[in-house]
């Protein structure tokens, strides 16, 4: 056990994180390789798997982190990427409530298959894109597009009826000289939110929505890094979220004022419910990835997750008694590239892919240590991201307990790439 790391004093908010807050994030939901071994015995391998008792038990631990006052809970769709779950999920709780999607046409899409409520949170500058948009609204439905510039409004206002649009404001932190947080809004200040609302009204706009995401404290997890860089993670946040909270406010504040009628406003994501659900301005968070955990999602302090979303291979050969192979698992995340964009390795625990093959996308080679792995075993690993790693299959088995339970099209099984 390390000792404590020091707070980071920010004036309004401290933080103080130990090395006894993690484990890594596989300290709950585990399932011995003996349990997988019988459930995947006459499953067609490569398959991706998701456990409906930790899913819900992290839908679950991510309610409870809510307020009493009326703050929904917006699901965040491409960290699900399937029909199916993505109902369930919102059948959970009554908090649950609409949709972040990526596109019009996945908003069309799933309007299909029954479902309502969407804020495309990524800009449109495509005119197709846009007329999607004005068809979801000639049909009733529940529908709001992001924007953060002027240029965007042209394409929007192209559809001819009024189109309720989000102010999409930047809740990076810069900081001594340094940018902390993604690279997307460039509007930093109410004064340049009101401008482009204002030119969205002009064009017949509707401007009802603001949308202020903190990736620096929602995406980056609390522990796990070692005790200084956990330190610094702390420092960050504690920085950025009563900074966060200011902007939004200024911005709703200032949008009201110039008499736009706004009555959603958005933050947060699965790391930052708890302190998200404290900022009185918003009227909503989303999460996505914290029903999968996948494991670049362990690690956060206030919230105890499962891991509920995996896929298994098969070892097909061994080229020598301490190694085995196995067919598939090439399923690399985005973003920086680097070791933590690849899978983790759930059961049996202790083996590793060969250094200089990597996961291979055909095939993986595992050096096997100890650990005694037979031909026509399954390897059962976690993905790194949530959503991302569906792309490569068509469809999900279920599993409830050491069963399977049933077997469901993700968006790609359904045809289906946005």
């Amino acid at each position: 056990m390390g000792l404590p790391v020091s707070p980071c004093h920010t004036g309004e908010r401290k933080f103080r994180y130990t090395r006894e807050d993690s484990d890594e994030g596989e300290r709950l939901g585990r399932r011995a390789w003996e349990d997988w071994k019988r459930l995947l015995a006459n499953v067609a391998l490569p398959a991706a798997i998701v456990d409906l008792d930790a899913l819900e038990s992290n839908a679950r631990a991510m309610t409870a982190l809510l307020p009493e006052r009326a703050l929904s809970l917006r699901v965040a769709s491409k960290s699900v990427r399937h029909v199916g779950m993505l109902k369930r999920i919102l059948a959970l709780d009554e908090r649950f409530r609409g949709l972040m999607v990526y596109s019009p046409q996945e908003a069309e899409f799933l309007a299909e298959r029954g479902l309502d409520d969407f804020l495309v949170a990524y800009p449109v500058a495509d005119f197709a894109f846009a007329q999607a948009l004005g068809r979801l609204a000639t049909k009733g439905a529940t529908v709001r597009q992001v924007i953060d510039s002027e240029d965007q409004v042209k394409y929007l206002a192209s559809v001819g009826i009024p189109i309720s649009v989000c102010i999409d404001v930047d809740a990076s932190l810069r900081w001594a000289g340094t940018h902390l947080g993604v690279r997307r809004s460039p509007i930093r200040s109410a004064e340049h939110a009101r401008q482009v609302a204002s030119v969205a009204r002009n064009a017949g706009l509707i401007v009802d929505s603001v949308m202020a995401y903190e990736a620096q404290v929602a995406g980056i997890p609390d522990v796990g890094g070692g005790a200084l860089k956990d330190a610094a993670i702390a420092c960050l946040k504690g920085r950025s979220i009563p900074q966060v909270e200011t902007l939004r406010r200024q911005v709703v504040e200032a949008l009201r004022a110039d008499g736009h009628p706004v009555s959603l406003v958005n933050g947060g994501g699965t790391g930052s419910l708890k302190s998200s659900g404290g900022d009185p301005t918003l009227t909503e968070v989303t999460a996505g990835s914290g029903y999968y955990t996948s494991h670049l999602f362990d690690g956060y302090r206030d919230v105890r997750l499962e891991p509920a979303s995996f896929f298994a291979l098969r070892v097909v050969r061994k080229s020598d008694p301490d190694f085995a192979t196995a067919y598939g698992g090439g399923i690399i995340a985005s973003g920086s590239t680097g070791a933590d964009r690849s899978p983790k390795v759930a059961e049996p625990q202790g083996i590793e892919p060969v250094t200089l093959e990597g996961w291979g996308e055909v095939q993986t080679a595992f050096q096997l240590g100890k650990v005694k792995v037979e031909v026509g075993d399954p390897i059962v690993c976690r993905p790194a991201k949530a959503g991302e790693w569906l792309e490569r299959f068509a469809e999900v088995i279920l599993i409830r307990g050491n069963e399977i339970v049933g077997r469901e099209p993700t968006y790609r099984g359904e045809g289906q790439c946005f």
